[in-house]
């Protein structure tokens, strides 16, 4: 058996992240989900645990501190962090991980030369954007403005990823997460031979 796959999804605020991951995991009941940490309040609907494990600022710091985070990073004032034992055993026993993270911890991760699918997920437009996380009723006109400037310096950075897909409708969107994992399971560079004697073929090359 083979590492699983590492999906990695990242979005700027207001875009869907959270909902799409949900839907996915939905879809694909095997797929694991590394929880990240955060120091942010929980959100109505969200689940300790399930959606993030909420710590306190210290505590969060002294993780950084004892090197047991695979990525963090500081947005919008509150720490966000995916621990490297938890993603890492995952991967190892075969199991297929999506890792929810922000723009920076891509970053780090694209540093690291981690290997995995990265996928970004945008908006329709800023102004959709803009009326998504008023919809959410949690944030002021403030931090939706700082989110929006956030949001637009983190579309920039497109590049980063294999793949971008923009979120006109949720369906549509893991629809498309779908047809992307089942066409890099079957790239060449990821092919698992069924028996020795395919697999001794392969070896040989192509004449």
């Amino acid at each position: 058996m083979g590492e699983g796959f590492a999906i990695i999804l990242s979005a700027p605020s207001g875009t869907g992240k959270t909902t799409t991951c949900n839907r996915l995991r939905e879809k694909l009941p095997d797929l694991k989900f590394a929880v990240s940490h955060t120091t942010r309040t929980i959100r109505n609907g969200e689940k300790e645990g399930v959606d993030y494990i909420f710590i306190s600022q210290k505590e969060f710091e002294d993780k950084i501190r004892n090197k047991d985070f695979l990525e963090w990073a500081r947005v919008h004032d509150f720490y966000y962090g995916t621990s490297l034992q938890p993603a890492d055993t995952l991967l190892k026993n075969g199991c297929d991980t999506l890792l929810e993270l922000d723009v920076q911890g891509v970053e780090t991760l694209r540093e690291m030369q981690y290997q995995g699918i990265y996928i970004l997920i945008l908006p329709p437009s800023i102004e959709e954007m803009r009326s998504r996380l008023r919809k959410r009723g949690t944030n002021s006109e403030e931090s939706i403005q700082q989110r929006i400037e956030t949001g637009k310096k983190e579309i920039k950075k497109h590049k980063m990823y294999d793949y971008v897909i923009t979120n006109h409708e949720i369906e549509n969107t893991v629809n498309a997460i779908l047809s992307i994992l089942q066409a890099e399971k079957v790239k060449v560079s990821h092919y698992i031979p069924p028996s020795p004697d395919i697999a001794e073929l392969l070896k040989d090359g192509v004449d």
